[in-house]
This record gives structure tokens, sequence and C-alpha cells, in this order.
């Protein structure tokens, strides 16, 4: 590699020793974030353990191989796993150099190797246990053997260069873009017309051969790998299209912040300037060939562009630390300018401007987070959680980082959340549950994991490990991780569904009145325990199972009582009502430092509207009732029994809710400390006159979809005092789950009722005890039907034929004898029951869409009526 050790090179030493002190600096003062977790996993396994991994991940098993051989010597602490990527990253600022002496000369190198041991992206990736500085190693080497190669290919700098080659790539896929830069710098910079073309070629070729040799053990899996990513597939399928905000932090990056980054253009825009503009031409002392800013064009090209341009056409691939590829070819461009500025004051402005912004990133570095605190979050476990208690993980990949530090040493249960896991049923025995969230945004979106916890459950101590945490803007690994606790539950006790004694005010229990488009012709007898109703040839009883959805309408009311007055924080979260997202179909309920109330809703993914009272008179420990209401056209805001705020909508809000959050947000920030009771969910808006009489308590039991009784007193009026109801905001935070309304359209349910015929069974007469209609009477449709040869069925009609028969003889039926009948359904299954005796058949083809109404004693014609005494009827679902 012809190097020369003439003399000792100060300049060259003091920026590598300067490079050795930033990266070993404070090691391991920084937790382990997730990436480093898995590497930790798998870097303890065999050899063949982490063949098998690799195989089916995306990154090959050269890092894994080298940290495995590193932590059987000097374990796993984070200063041992990271000291690997720390020696690495020293040894890629030498070789930045030896690459720039070749490059752009002496001057231009040490100014490129100033810059990249002070590159904030350098360093950090030189600090954790990843292969990231492995690779800049390889990727470094690989180009110094190319630069060597073109000046004369010797055997040993053909073996040379085809070991790092083939080195880069058992470290990083992505390196295939560096051997793309490599085969057209190779092509630009060949000397077409000379007469050794060919022989040139050939031995370009013999090179690449050579490498892909010493890579072949490998090639299947790479292929593979590749195959699937761009099919869509396999690892790595989380990374989104990069847009041009994922363009611009990649310069940021690179640059080590905003201000180097400006440093960075003014190089540039005076460097053009300098090469192009013949004006200032004759100022450029700087000689440079040509080859050095095509080398470095063609690597930006290779390392950035084509990766960025394959995920905006074919297939995501493009993530803004793997820009680290070109970081060394930034520095050195850069060194490269700022060599062939002049005068030698503006050069040196350049390059203080450049130098300070990166020292200003690295104070940054060094005093802000900048990894996931898992350490300090299996601390904050190990000192709450009790025995019996369990911890359940939002995503079954951040086990790694969490067990790390909180061992799995099989006394506590812990549970990662795979999509096969069923967490309700895991926990159901288990009386406290500590749920830890991170990368939630990837992994439950939808907050599905703390919905099915918070069904029975109410929240008793919850951190944020963001809260407070000062995080450096520039390149961090640092996602929020909340550690929150559920004890054994409450929230379930406090729901009332709909009216309180629904059975004494339908006729029929399961079927709502609303639903009653026609009743004549029958005769009703009430009893405390059933309904009675006796069907004649004339009876007509149908009921409409088509809910008419009021779009855009609903309300929501709650009492609180704040410990706290709002002028002590920014805002209070009184409610939040968050759907699937807390951006889509969402409502806020907050105070604000001027002691109003404001209420802000979100559509699908943006800001909807906003109504905002004037400020009020607060009372600490004084009971407050509050309405929120909206149609199609309004939001208006009701406290205490007057109307507050009124905001024109400029769309609908049509309401989606999935939790159901007081005294904070779905986080749990912004507490509201206090009391609250009757949150009550309205299907339709709500009226001056009715919130006037839901604060004095005139209305006993409104018409209301579900509400929580959080005082077990029922509803509240101004009258009622005293300290009953929920504490939420502090330690405790109330959060359930918006609970299933009935489905009126009865897709699973059965039918019960005791029968008194009017009839023999041995006639021979069709009569239709009960249907169920679809879409037609042969369309989705089911008959409890008597035939007229004395035979009891269920029959099922889906497109026209029959899809399903069962039932039994009922021959020896006596006109007046009583008979007890169960009806069973779900889309694929049909079940009856006569007197104690069940039968059962699969339907097919299977049912697909629910039923639209039902009717009972007679058919959807009302032409075969049934004739009797139903006793006890009853529906469910």
């Amino acid at each position: 590699m012809e190097l020369q050790w003439k003399r000792f090179d100060v300049k060259l030493w003091s920026i590598l020793l300067l490079a050795t002190v930033l990266r070993l600096y404070d090691l391991g003062g920084e937790s382990l974030w997730i990436d480093e977790g898995q590497t930790v996993a798998y870097a303890v396994k065999s050899f063949e353990e982490i063949v098998k991994y690799c195989a089916r991940d995306v990154h090959p098993p050269l890092y894994l191989f080298i940290l495995h051989a590193w932590t059987e010597i000097f374990g796993i602490s984070e200063v041992a796993l990271r000291f690997p990527s720390a020696l690495f990253g020293i040894l890629s600022v030498w070789l930045t150099y030896l690459l720039g002496h070749r490059l752009i000369g002496r001057t231009g190198a040490l100014w490129g190797t100033l810059f990249m041991a002070l590159s904030y992206m350098g360093i950090n990736f030189s600090q954790e246990a990843r292969s990231y500085t492995l690779l800049l190693t390889a990727i470094l080497m690989a180009c110094h053997a190319l630069i060597l190669y073109e000046k004369k290919p010797t055997k040993l700098r053909i073996f040379y260069y085809a070991a790092s080659v083939a080195l880069m790539l058992y470290i990083h896929t992505f390196t295939v873009f560096i051997i793309f830069f490599h085969q057209l710098y190779f092509l630009v910079t060949l000397k077409w017309r000379s007469g050794h073309v060919l022989k040139d070629i050939g031995t370009w070729i013999g090179v690449n051969v050579l490498a892909l040799i010493l890579f072949s053990p490998w090639i299947y899996f790479l292929l593979k790998q590749v195959l699937a990513k761009l099919g869509g597939e396999g690892p790595g399928s989380w990374v989104p299209v990069p847009d041009i905000h994922v363009a611009y932090r990649t310069f940021i990056q690179l640059s080590g912040g905003l201000l180097p980054m400006i440093a960075a253009c003014i190089a540039i825009g005076i460097y053009l300037a300098i090469r192009f503009i013949p004006f200032f031409r004759t100022y450029c002392p700087y000689k440079a060939s040509m080859n050095a800013p095509i080398f470095l064009g063609l690597w930006f090209f290779g390392a950035i562009i084509i990766p960025f341009t394959i995920s905006l056409l074919l297939a995501p691939i493009y993530v803004e630390r793997y820009a680290i590829q070109f970081l060394p070819g930034f520095c050195l461009f850069l060194g490269l300018m700022i060599a062939g500025t002049s005068p030698a004051v503006l050069k040196h402005t350049v390059a203080t401007l450049f130098i300070l912004g990166s020292v200003y990133g690295l104070w940054n570095y060094y005093t802000m987070l900048d990894k996931e605190q898992w350490r300090e979050v299996a601390q904050f476990v190990k000192e709450n959680i009790k025995p019996g208690q369990a911890v359940v993980l939002s995503a079954p990949w951040i086990y790694e980082p969490f067990t790390y530090y909180f061992a799995d040493d099989g006394e506590l249960p812990i549970i990662p959340a795979f999509d096969f896991v069923d967490v309700k049923e895991e926990v159901k025995d288990i009386d406290g549950v500590w749920l830890i969230q991170a990368h939630e945004f990837f992994s439950d979106p939808e907050g599905k994991i703390p919905m099915q916890l918070a069904d029975g459950r109410l929240i008793k101590k919850h951190k944020d490990f963001k809260e407070g945490a000062k995080t450096n803007p520039v390149l961090v690994h640092f996602q929020s991780i909340r550690a929150t606790f559920y004890n054994s539950g409450q929230a379930s006790e406090f729901l009332q569904m709909g009216l309180s004694d629904p059975e004494e005010r339908s006729l029929i229990p399961g079927l709502s009145d609303a639903g009653l488009t026609e009743k004549t012709g029958l005769a009703v007898f009430r009893s405390d325990s059933h309904t009675t109703i006796t069907t004649s040839p004339d009876t007509r009883l149908k009921y409409l199972l088509e809910e008419q959805t009021k779009v855009g309408e609903g309300a929501l009311s709650l009492w609180f009582k704040l410990s706290a007055h709002p002028k002590d924080a920014d805002k209070q979260m009184l409610v939040m009502a968050k759907g699937p997202q807390w951006d889509k179909n969402t409502l806020f309920v907050e105070t604000t430092r001027k002691n109003g109330v404001r209420t802000i809703l979100f559509g699908t993914g943006s800001f909807l509207g906003m109504a905002e009272g004037r400020p009020l008179p607060w009372e600490k420990d004084t009971w407050r009732h509050l309405i929120i209401s909206w149609d199609r056209k309004d939001l208006t805001l009701y406290l205490d029994g007057q109307k507050y705020a009124v905001s024109r909508l400029p769309r609908p809000f049509q309401s989606d809710f999935k939790t159901l959050h007081l005294g904070a947000d779905h986080q749990n920030s912004f507490p509201a400390p206090g009391l609250y009771d009757d949150l009550i969910v309205f299907s339709g808006p709500i009226d001056p006159q009715t919130a006037k009489d839901l604060y004095n308590g005139t209305i006993d039991r409104p018409s209301i979809d579900y509400w929580y009784d959080l005082d077990l007193n029922g509803i509240r009026s101004k009258n009622t005092g005293g300290n009953q109801g929920v504490e939420s905001g502090t330690d405790t935070f109330f959060l359930t789950t918006v609970p299933d309304l009935p489905d009126s359209k009865f897709l699973r349910g059965s039918a019960s009722f005791t029968f008194v015929p009017h009839w023999d069974g041995n006639e021979e007469k069709q009569r239709v005890l009960l249907s169920l209609l679809g879409q037609n009477w042969n369309k989705g449709s089911v008959f409890l039907e008597k035939t007229p040869k004395g035979f009891l069925q269920a029959i099922r009609w889906e497109n026209e034929t029959v899809s399903a028969v069962i039932g039994q003889d009922i021959s020896s039926w006596q006109q007046g004898s009583t008979h007890s009948i169960k009806l069973a359904w779900t889309p694929s299954k049909l079940n009856l029951t006569i007197d104690g005796k069940t039968y059962s058949t699969a339907c097919n083809p299977s049912a697909t869409a629910p039923f639209k109404a039902i009717t009972i004693g007679n058919d959807a014609s009302f032409t075969l009526p049934a004739e009797g005494v139903y006793q006890a009827i009853t529906f469910t679902q």
C-alpha cells in the first residue's frame, strides 16, 4: 500500500488523538437503544445461530461474528459492546486521511480528516453497538484500494481491492451501491484510446470476479433479501418512502447541524465560483486533478442519490443513517473545497464557521440524550413491580433492550405483544400489569394493546421517559418510552349501557322499539318477568334492523372537580375521546391558563375545529358540569347548564372513539388532577333545554349510548356534593375502551321463546314462526317454519339457493301444548333447539350480509301466520 513513515506527522496524529478522545469519552453513558438490544441478543448466540438469524434478516453476519468473539472475552457491558465501534471509528478517521492524501493532496486530506474527527455522525455511530463504523472502515479500504489500483494494478493491490469489496458486502448489503460507484469511476477514468483498453477491462472484470468469489458463501442470501425487499416484503419492510424532509435531514446529519451545513454550502459556493467563473479562477492556487471531484461526486451519486431514487420509484430502502456511507466523502469534499479557497482569510473563516458549528453540535451531543432510556425504564419497573404482577411489551422487538436491563429470569411473566398473542387472555388472571410502550407509531398505531389492558382496569402509575428530557435534534435514536401500571379493575364496573332497564321499555328484550315498524293484530301481556304475545292471522309484527346513522352528530358529557387551578399549567386535559389515532376522529377538552375551557376536534388526520369560552372564576374542589355537543354544522359547549361557547365546523365531525381518557391525554400528559363522574356519550346532539335538565338532575335516566357512573350513585346533579367519583390526573388515570354497542343487524345471535300453538302439528298447512330477512326472501334470509308435512325446520337461503336446513318432526304436537324453541345463527352455522334437543348444521355457502328485518308470527309478506302464544321471547347477539 506504499505507506511511508518518514517523519512524525504532528498535525495528523493530533487529529487522530482528538478523534480517539471524542469517541471514547462517556462511551457507556447512555443505555442501549432498541437496535443495540437486537445486536447484543444475537451477538451472544453461537456462530450457527448468527448465520440463521442473518439469513432471514437484512444484514450479513460479519459484524456479529466479530462482536461474538469480542464479548466472549470482554463481556456485554455497554462499554464492552461499543468499544469495537469506537476502534473502527478511530480507524476510519485515519483511513480518511490515507484516501484523501492520495485523492486530493495533503492539505485537503488534513482538513477532511479534521472534519471527520469532529463529525457528529461519525462520533455517534462510534458510540453504539452497530456495524456502521466497521462498514466505514471497509468502504474506505475499498476506495483507497481503488485509487491505488487506478495508479498501478499490482497483484497485491488487486487482492487488496477484492478483499475490501468482499469485506464491505459481508457487513452491509447497501454497499452494492458503493460497488456500482466504483464501476462508474473505472469507466469514466479508463483510457479508452490506449492500446491496452481490452486488457484493462479484462483485468478489472477479474478483480470483481475475485471479490464475488470471496463473497460467494453469502450471495444466495443477499439475492433472496434484495428480491424480498423489492417485492415489499421481508426485513426492512418498515422503511417509509423518503420525502424532502428526509433529504434535508440527510444533509443536516452529514454536516452535524444547521450551522455546519450553512458553512458547507458557503464552501461549495466559493469552490464552484473559483472553478467555473473565469474572474475567480485566477485566484485559485490549488491545483488538483479532476479525478478527485469526479470520484467524490460519483461516491455521492452511488451512496445517496441511487438508493433515494430507488426508494421513490421501486421500493423504499433509504434510511437517513445509511448516508454514513458517504460521510468520509463529504468530509473530503469539504476539505477539497477549503484547500482550494483563496484568499486565506476566506478559507479560514469558512473552516472556522464549520468547526465552531461542529463543536456546538458535539456539546449538545455530550450534554443531551441521544438514545432511548431502557436502563432507566427497567430500573423504574424494578422499583415498583410486585410479585404476582406481569410485564407486557407493546412490540416483540423491544424485548431485547428491556430484558438486557430487566432480566427475564422467569419469576415475573414478560409478555411480548406478537400479532398472534391475545394479550387480554394472557393477563386475565393477573391483577397488576405493567405495559411498556415504545415505537408504537409502527408497532401499535391504533393503540390496541392499551385498549385490551384498559378493559376492566385503571391506570395507577405512569411515567413517560421523554418528559423533561433534553434530546439532540440532529441525529437521535431517542424515542419516548412509557411505563404504565394497570391494576385489576374498576372501569367496567362503572359502565351502564343505554337505559337502565331496557326490558321494561322494550316490547321484546333484545329488539329496540325504535326499529318496530309494524305492530297490529296481536295481544300483549306484560308481567314482571316477561312479555307474552298472542298472534293471529292478522298479526303484523316487524322490526327493521337497519339503523339510521346520525352522521356528524353526537355529544359527550361529564362532571369534574379539579384539585389544581388551571392557571398553574399551560393546559389541563379534562377528557380525550380518542379515535383510531390521536388525530383521527378525536375530541380533546382542556382548560387553559386563561381560566377557560376549549374543545378541539380532529377529523381524518387534520385539525377540524375548536370552541373556546370566556375566562371563568374557578374554585377548587367545586363540581362543574360540561357538555360537548356537535351537529353537522356547529360545535357547542355547555357549562353548568348554560351555553358557554359555539364554533362553526367546516365539515361534520364523525366520532369514532376507541378509548376514553379522563384527566390526561392518551400519553397521560397534561394532567388535570381531580375527581370525575358521569362520563356520558350520546349518539345525537344536546339541545339547551336538555343541557339544563342534565345539570339540574331533572332527567333521571336520559336516553344515551353509554355512560360511566363513576360514583355508582346514578346521575349527578348540581345539588350533589361530596367526594365520590374516580380520581384521575395524578398517579391514577382513568382510561377505558369504548364499549361495543349492540349490533342490531344480528350477524350473530339467537332467538328463544316458549311457544303454544293454536294448531295441531299434523295439519297440512305451512306456518312461519319467525323470519330473519336479508336482501330478499331467498337472499340472506332464515325462516323458522312449520311445513305442510308436520316438520319444524330452520331453512337458510343464500343467493337464491338453500344453504342450510335443520329441524325435527312435530306431527305429534297438539293445539295448546307448550314447547321451548331456540334458534341460534352465525354466518356459517345454524343451531335449532326444540324441547331440549339440539340440531346443528353448517351453512354452504356462508352468509355474507347482515339481516335487514325481523318478523315474528308470520313471513315477510304476512301470508303464512303462525297463530299461537309466544312467551318469554328474547333476542340476543
